[in-house]
């Protein structure tokens, strides 16, 4: 007990813990002591003892230097330095100078730099890891805000800078197959040149003149080795036309407008992930910024990159004419399918699964030059400098099948060029704006009992167009495939249309008779 109550009347032992000066404080300090002013004065002003005073001013030369130069932070207590000094003042340098240019400065272009500056310091083991990167902002104080346009003394153009010190990140980082670039584009897939005078100074967005409306997602690589299979939006779930295929060459959603959605977005990146996680490949896919792309999560293989909202779409290399390149294709089969119905007297019959395996047919054979010189004009650098040849060819072939129509009753309106055609539903709204009023993004999606969205297409499905076709056996496959190959075999062909072949017929011989 007497024990107990010699601890209760002990006070505690308070450990009076070192204080620590920013560099800030060390230069008054310093600035103090050279003005006159006492010592024992200036350590009861800042909490010192003396000694720790006498330690500042025999290290006066080092805080003065690390204050001067602006290799540190002032408000940083510590002098502690990096192992790439060198490298770490040309960077901290630059930044000073973007800082008085009113550039603003993100960590990817802080990385770019980086990289760039050991490359020529000759620091080849050197890799600006994210690590690094937070080590180098939390040593010299750097945090990137949000700079306001009125703060900005220098007016700055927001594409060169996103040219100069973000795109290039991206560039080096990843090799041109693993570069994509992914856009949206509307087509009104019935659309013939006979009824195009409906659309002549008219808003194609609602009404019966979109009844045939689709939404189309189409992306490539920087390099044109692949093209993404494309993601076709209806506004029919389960098309009349849909009735007992189990599989189509595409992705393929729907909703109420026909248009894509965050929804839509996000499990499309999903199932792409599931692909390159399949491949182990990382790649970056370059998007428009837009309320119908948001950021997606959990995505293992894929990193998306947004454009800047303040650039233009144009930015987007399947704007550049891979989208053009694609619908004067497709306008090119649709009007020479009309023309074969035209020419045998038959009534024209086109359905959207005819519409989804002949984009399928046009997207395979847009060529690589097409997509490489796309990107070039899009401003990303491109691993080979091929001239395209493809449009010339294109060209040709329109101005063939237009006198063909011409010549068989096909009535283009004045002026019209099969160019103008396919990009007359260029201006069809592609993405749903952002929720209003506290709505959900799946609001549109919801489907009525028999799993079909309610829209003017339905009608157009239930009518003649969609007649119920019995399915073919698997022997009547295997005749057709014959004929096939016998009017293949008059032609040359080369091994691997000899191998597609085999594979197609082994497949239909894998499958149960019926």
């Amino acid at each position: 007990m007497a024990e107990a109550s010699l601890d209760a009347g002990t006070p505690p032992v308070t450990v009076k813990k070192k204080k620590s000066l920013s560099i800030e404080e060390k230069i008054d300090i310093i600035n103090a002591v050279e003005s006159g002013k006492k010592k024992a004065e200036i350590a009861a002003e800042y909490g010192i003892k003396k000694n720790s005073l006498s330690s500042i001013m025999k290290n006066k030369d080092k805080v003065l230097e690390a204050f001067e130069s602006l290799r540190f932070d002032p408000k940083r207590k510590r002098l502690r330095t990096a192992f790439y000094t060198d490298l770490e003042e040309a960077l901290m340098r630059w930044y000073r100078i973007a800082q008085c240019l009113n550039v603003p400065v993100n960590g990817p272009m802080l990385r770019l730099k980086a990289n760039d500056f050991a490359q020529k310091l000759g620091h080849n083991d050197f890799k600006c890891s994210n690590g690094w990167l937070d080590r180098f902002k939390s040593r010299y104080g750097l945090v990137f805000r949000a700079q306001p346009v009125e703060a900005t003394g220098v007016s700055t153009d927001p594409s060169a800078v996103w040219y100069q010190n973000v795109l290039p990140y991206y560039l080096n980082d990843y090799h041109p197959k693993n570069i994509f670039n992914v856009k949206e584009t509307g087509l009104l897939y019935r659309m013939l040149p006979t009824n195009t005078f409906a659309f002549k100074g008219e808003t194609c967005s609602i009404g019966k003149l979109c009844k045939d409306r689709i939404t189309l997602a189409l992306g490539t690589n920087v390099d044109g080795s692949e093209k993404l299979p494309l993601l076709i939006i209806g506004k029919n779930r389960a098309p009349h036309c849909f009735k007992g295929v189990k599989s189509l060459p595409v992705y393929y959603e729907a909703n109420r407008t026909a248009r894509m959605t965050a929804v839509i977005f996000e499990q499309w990146m999903q199932k792409l992930d599931e692909k390159f996680q399949a491949q182990k490949r990382r790649v970056v896919i370059f998007v428009d910024s837009l309320p119908a792309h948001p950021e997606v999560k959990n995505l293992k293989s894929i990193e998306l990159a947004f454009f800047p909202s303040c650039l233009s779409s144009g930015f987007a290399a399947m704007n550049q004419g891979v989208i053009k390149s694609l619908k004067i294709k497709y306008r090119h089969c649709l009007i020479k399918k009309f023309l074969s119905s035209v020419e045998s007297s038959k009534e024209f019959t086109f359905s959207l699964l005819d519409a989804v395996d002949t984009l399928h047919l046009c997207w395979r054979a847009i060529a690589p030059e097409t997509i490489v010189k796309c990107y070039e004009e899009a401003g990303f650098s491109s691993p080979r400098g091929e001239t395209d040849t493809a449009n010339a060819e294109e060209d040709a072939a329109a101005l063939d099948l237009t006198a063909h129509a011409v010549g068989a009753g096909v009535e283009f309106l004045e002026g019209l060029s099969i160019e103008g055609y396919a990009a007359l539903d260029e201006d069809l709204e592609t993405c749903e704006d952002a929720p209003k009023d506290g709505a959900e993004w799946d609001e549109e999606s919801k489907q009525d009992v028999t799993g079909f969205y309610t829209s003017d297409e339905e009608e157009e499905d239930s009518g003649a167009l969609e007649v119920d076709l019995p399915l073919p056996s698997t022997n009547e496959a295997l005749t057709a495939l014959g004929t096939l190959k016998r009017f293949l075999r008059s032609h040359d062909m080369n091994d691997e249309l000899h191998s597609s072949l085999a594979d197609l017929e082994n497949f239909i011989n894998t499958l149960s008779p019926k």
